[in-house]
């Protein structure tokens, strides 16, 4: 059974999760990473195995936490925006025409990426839920019960909030606009009374302004652990996860369930701690701009597919995803195809069940499909004058149907981005920048095949008589396979290679003539 399959029946069996409503949030504070997208790739599984396991209704949210402040800017940005440190981001104006602020521009992003992986949240924003007094309840209830939420983050967490004089609200300061700077320190059941402190971040300073304010209709925000167990009541959330960095003991995650639970007296989500998303071992920042951009990922991998390396992954274990300089890539379409191959026989339900999920709409017809092997494509479309459509209908042992041709177009367009972009140079069959080490190995006779091969090019023969003539000259040395390594070894640095006069006639004349006359000194 696959693991979403099992939380859904979970969740069922136990009666308590009801409405079955799925969340999940973002802070858009950079253009997200591509591990950004497990948690809303887990939630969109989920979401999928409940529907598919009960006639009620299942409802999934994403939300934009576009009320928080920067704290850090996206790379791009930085100097640009840095006057905004500390702002709301639905406050900082977009570096970019088309958008009303940087919040919008990255939620967008990321929103249309997730759009493409088949995620189908409706989309929500925390400044506008805020905004529109949703809030409100839950501001009030936060505010007056300011001790409970002190003591329950001094014995869950460690922190000692009391000690510090913090009550769980910042306004926005209606002095310099910042919501980052702002430390409330008084409440009176109608309004706040705040400073914007000039040194409590490192991060930005703070004007100084003190003032008294509604803390309703949006004039400021709750912290967001508070604010997350907040959202779950103004929602009616009863199932979300989180990343393994909120889930640790002691960490947000669990401040927010007891929250929800002792101040907000709402029942407490289905808990679902998932593991990292990780690229080459290593952990991604969107606001740092580390790792591989989550817009990025449908550009190397076909939607499908891209959703394919979340959903066959159990959420308790980490996906390390290298894609640069590996075998990754093609290793992922070979599983992906015997994951199709499962669905259309039905030789193994788990690996089916995972195809089926990982598709941006319906799985369509159990009907056999001929599927083009994506290193086969990389490997044949690397070789001059070789058609793939005839290559792989040789394959195939027939024509290709309609839909076979799309897959081996899509293939083709994802393989050549592969080799160009992340295929370990060994695989790339390219004539190499300068003469090759390993050319140092030719001897006296492959040296003198060689200027005979200058001759042969200079005649300005097309592809099929030069590979002819070629083989006859190597033929009168006697080691034609001796000969044609020769070539090889002059060009990329290999004893073998494609096709050689397709592959010399592929290159500029003049390049090739200089190389291989510079391989015969």
């Amino acid at each position: 059974m696959h693991w979403a399959d099992k939380i859904a029946e979970e969740i069922i069996a136990s009666k308590e999760y009801k409405p079955y409503w799925v969340d999940d949030m973002k802070t858009p504070s950079g253009f997200a990473h591509v591990g950004s997208l497990r948690g809303p790739l887990i939630h969109s599984v989920i979401f999928r195995a409940l529907k598919d396991a009960t006639k009620e209704k299942v409802t999934y949210t994403f939300v934009f936490n576009d009320f928080d402040h920067a704290d850090e800017l996206p790379p791009e940005f930085k100097e640009e925006l840095k006057e905004y440190m500390g702002f709301p981001l639905r406050k900082i104006p977009s570096p970019k025409q088309g958008f009303n602020s940087l919040g919008e521009l990255l939620a967008d992003d990321l929103k249309k990426t997730m759009q493409s992986l088949g995620v189908e949240a409706e989309f929500l924003s925390s400044w506008d839920m805020y905004h529109q007094g949703k809030f409100d309840g839950v501001i009030k209830e936060a505010l007056d019960a300011a001790e409970k939420i002190q003591d329950i983050y001094e014995r869950v967490s460690g922190s000692k909030k009391r000690q510090q004089g913090w009550l769980p609200f910042s306004p926005i300061c209606e002095n310099c606009g910042k919501v980052g700077t702002t430390k409330t320190f008084a409440w009176d059941g109608k309004e706040v009374s705040y400073k914007c402190e000039p040194d409590m971040v490192s991060w930005a300073k703070g004007c100084g302004h003190e003032g008294k304010i509604s803390p309703f209709g949006g004039t400021g925000k709750l912290p967001w652990k508070v604010d997350w167990a907040a959202h779950w009541k103004v929602i009616g959330v009863t199932i979300e996860g989180a990343g393994k960095d909120h889930a640790s003991a002691g960490g947000s995650y669990d401040i927010a369930m007891e929250l929800c639970d002792k101040v907000f007296k709402f029942p407490k989500p289905y808990k679902l701690p998932y593991e990292f998303f990780l690229i080459g071992g290593r952990k991604m920042s969107s606001s740092k701009g580390l790792g591989v951009k989550a817009h990025d990922i449908t550009k190397m991998l076909p939607p499908e597919i891209a959703r394919f390396v979340f959903t066959r992954t159990n959420y308790k274990e980490q996906i390390d995803f290298d894609p640069v300089e590996t075998m990754a890539i093609p290793d992922l379409f070979d599983e992906y195809d015997r994951c199709r191959t499962a669905y259309v026989d039905g030789s193994d339900e788990t690996l089916a069940r995972i195809f089926e999920l990982s598709q941006i709409r319906d799985a369509g017809a159990k009907k056999d499909v001929f599927l083009p092997r994506f290193r086969d494509v990389a490997n044949y479309m690397q070789l001059p004058d070789v058609d793939l459509t005839k290559k792989f209908e040789e394959v195939k042992g027939g024509k290709l149907t309609p839909e076979e041709t799309e897959i081996l177009s899509e293939r083709e367009k994802y393989a050549k981005v592969w080799i160009e972009e992340y295929a370990p140079d060994e695989y790339r069959i390219k004539m190499s920048e300068g003469l090759p080490k390993e050319a140092s190995k030719l001897d006296k006779e492959q040296k003198e095949f060689l200027s005979k091969v200058v001759g042969l090019l200079e005649s300005g023969k097309d592809a099929e008589t030069l590979q002819q003539d070629l083989y006859k000259v190597a033929k009168e040395g006697g080691d034609v396979k001796k000969a044609f390594s020769a070539i090889y070894l002059a060009t990329i640095g290999a004893d073998h290679g494609p096709k050689a006069a397709w592959f010399l006639l592929s290159y500029p004349k003049e390049k090739v003539i200089e190389r291989l006359k510079e391989a015969s000194k």
